[in-house]
């Protein structure tokens, strides 16, 4: 976690004529907020996506994976578009998907750093490669202890997220 970020600034400033982008998860990212200053300082013209759904999003579901109901993995995430404007970024927003091609287009024309905070939604899963038999179990354990400690909400917000769009 939190290493997307400083192999971007490598790559950009050992090839400053190529075009790097950072995808980072929001936790990674907000754990090194002190980067924003030291590209703009560097003038690298690195691009940054941020996958902002206020959570430890892969965290979460390895403990959902292992049957343990999640706890301490929510964030509280500032604007991350504004802070990259406060450190001398160009700060663009995403809040819902038909702005998606519009803002990446500038944010990729745009000639110095600049970072894109992508709202996403919380349920969403990220999915690993291949599930183990030992993962399908522990996330059936998650969802019966989920339900069984009044947590069904979650379950059920989890369903219409990955099932029923």
């Amino acid at each position: 976690m939190a290493n997307a970020l400083p192999h971007a600034i490598g790559a950009q400033a050992s090839h400053p004529g190529r075009q790097v982008i950072s995808l980072s998860g929001d936790g990674g990212f907000a754990m090194l907020l002190g980067e924003l200053l030291t590209v703009a300082q560097l003038k690298l013209p690195l691009k940054v996506i941020v996958f902002d759904n206020g959570s430890l999003g892969f965290v979460e579901l390895e403990m959902k994976a292992a049957g343990i109901l999640p706890f301490a993995v929510d964030l509280v995430n500032p604007d991350f578009s504004a802070l990259a404007r406060d450190a001398g970024w160009l700060g663009l927003r995403i809040e819902t998907a038909d702005q998606v091609q519009a803002t990446l287009e500038q944010a990729l024309a745009h000639p110095g750093p600049a970072l894109v905070d992508v709202l996403t939604s919380h349920q969403e899963i990220v999915m690993p490669p291949s599930i183990t038999w030992d993962e399908f179990s522990g996330f059936s354990l998650y969802l019966i202890k989920a339900v069984l400690n009044g947590r069904g909400d979650e379950v059920i917000d989890l369903a219409k997220t990955a099932l029923f769009r």
